[in-house]
């Protein structure tokens, strides 16, 4: 339903907005016109978020997870849908600029699709877990030398409770890398 204090609203600040901008510009002060508009453009959106718009729409009281998705291939790396020889198609990613640190994973070549396996990182899993899916291809991904934004920082396995050191060693999961 519509409410009729938000069209209230909406009409008395195009009005204050476009008065005050053309009184400031025909007055001469093109400058203090075009500060005027941006800045009374930006309190009005702001109060009209905060008094019509929903509870917490504005600034959340309750902290958030983030990412609040998580991308499909690890940072950098572009979904490829690889044909196998029996051909059946597995998910998969592939690096077109480099971004491995220890090369496990090469650059895709153009041209010629390769077959080798150290071309594609491989989004298949043994488990359909959730945290469990999550927690191998974190390894995977620390294997390959990759970050994963909301899996690994490429040191450690991210969980929703923060960095956790990898099984194996390899990250003590606080401060920032030597």
């Amino acid at each position: 339903m519509f409410n009729i204090y938000l069209g209230i609203y909406i009409v008395v600040a195009i009005a204050i907005i476009a008065g005050g901008t053309f009184k400031l510009v025909g007055g001469g002060q093109t400058l203090g016109g075009i500060l005027f508009l941006i800045g009374a453009l930006t309190v009005f959106i702001v109060f009209g978020l905060k008094w019509f718009g929903k509870k917490g729409a504005l600034f959340s009281e309750t902290p958030v997870s983030w990412p609040t998705t998580i991308n499909t291939c690890p940072d950098y790396l572009v979904y490829y849908g690889r044909k196998l020889a029996d051909g059946t198609t597995q998910d998969s990613c592939i690096d077109t600029i480099g971004v491995s640190k220890n090369g496990s994973i090469k650059v895709f070549p153009k041209g010629d699709v390769p077959t080798s396996d150290e071309y594609y990182f491989s989004l298949a899993t043994k488990s359909s877990d959730p945290t469990a899916k999550n927690a191998e291809l974190c390894q995977r991904t620390i294997a390959a030398g990759l970050t994963w934004e909301g899996i690994s920082n490429g040191e450690s396995c991210i969980s929703p409770n923060g960095p956790v050191a990898p099984s194996g060693g390899g990250g003590s999961g606080s401060g920032c890398p030597a």
